[in-house]
């Protein structure tokens, strides 16, 4: 009964995602351009990785331009959310 008991926790611990990541998770990937600021650090290109460690964002290809212009596969709400990030100098 006891190694049910901690089947079944592992089971719905393995089954329980934050159900934000799992919308992102199965939202179609639509490829994007990025343009990210003129900024030193880059606050775009820090989302971006942050984004790529954590599996949502997928293909970067970063291109040596000033400002950085960042291609990504992603889902759409995600790449709308880095275009509004503000941005200092550079294209838009």
């Amino acid at each position: 009964m006891r190694t049910l008991f901690i089947v079944a926790l592992m089971l719905l611990a393995a089954c329980s995602v934050n159900g934000k990541q799992a919308t992102v998770d199965r939202a179609p990937l639509e490829t994007a351009l990025i343009v990210g600021s003129a900024e030193t650090p880059d606050p775009v290109l820090a989302k971006v990785m942050e984004l790529e460690k954590s599996g949502v964002v997928k293909d970067v290809v970063v291109q040596e331009s000033f400002p950085v212009q960042i291609r990504l596969r992603a889902p759409r709400k995600v790449i709308d959310e880095l275009n509004r990030m503000p941005r200092s100098g550079g294209l838009r």
